[in-house]
């Protein structure tokens, strides 16, 4: 092996004794289990208003609204209030950036539904509804396997990464569920809700643990 090839052994040893030592997402990121239950109450409270928008059959832009002043506002009031939040990293040298992966992945739904409602007839507003939360639940999945693979490279021992990995078989196969079941097309966001919520204190509640 020449000199320009030659393996860097203290780096590998390091690196090797870095992934021996992988930590939990508690210990690695303070506070970071909290996201859960945050996001287990903002999504139900925003899938119930959901729910009323589409039995009451008011405005679709609506759930635009909904969905950006729940979630976003109480994130940001999460991130003011909590000391540790900003010193959460998510992103580094020759890793990938987690928060980019996670969006791209689930903005991915826009295109698509763009895509399957140029190929379909003309639904009902209750069944392109269900339809959104379908994909919405489906591609909200996919990026939660994504993040579960990708903290492998921080170093996070695999029982946790788990964790993301229970959110997308919940969540795929809800969304798979919704065109199928009847009560589903017309209780979507409720469903969503309510499994969301639950899946979150579950998560929370292991990720919590000593």
């Amino acid at each position: 092996m020449s000199d320009g090839q030659e393996m860097d052994v203290e780096a590998l040893r390091s690196e090797l004794d870095q992934i021996k030592d992988a930590m939990g997402i508690r210990e690695r990121y303070e506070g970071a289990t909290q996201i859960w239950l945050l996001f287990g109450v903002l999504v139900a409270v925003a899938a119930g208003i959901s729910q009323y928008i589409v039995l009451d059959g008011l405005a679709g832009w609506l759930h635009w609204v909904n969905w950006a002043g729940v979630l976003g506002g109480g994130f940001t009031v999460w991130f003011l209030v909590t000391d540790t939040a900003s010193e959460m990293s998510f992103s580094g040298e020759g890793k990938p950036h987690l928060g980019f992966q996670f969006m791209v992945v689930f903005l991915a739904v826009y295109p698509v539904s763009a895509v399957a409602e140029a190929y379909v007839p003309a639904l009902s507003e209750t069944a392109e509804s269900a339809m959104m939360v379908s994909l919405i639940l489906v591609m909200l999945g996919v990026a939660y396997a994504v993040m579960g693979a990708s903290l492998r490279a921080y170093y996070v021992r695999r029982v946790d990464r788990y964790t993301f990995y229970v959110g997308t078989v919940l969540m795929v196969g809800l969304g798979t569920l919704v065109p199928h079941v009847e009560v589903l097309q017309t209780w979507a966001y409720a469903a969503f809700g309510g499994a969301y919520f639950v899946y979150a204190v579950a998560a929370w509640a292991f990720l919590s643990r000593t």
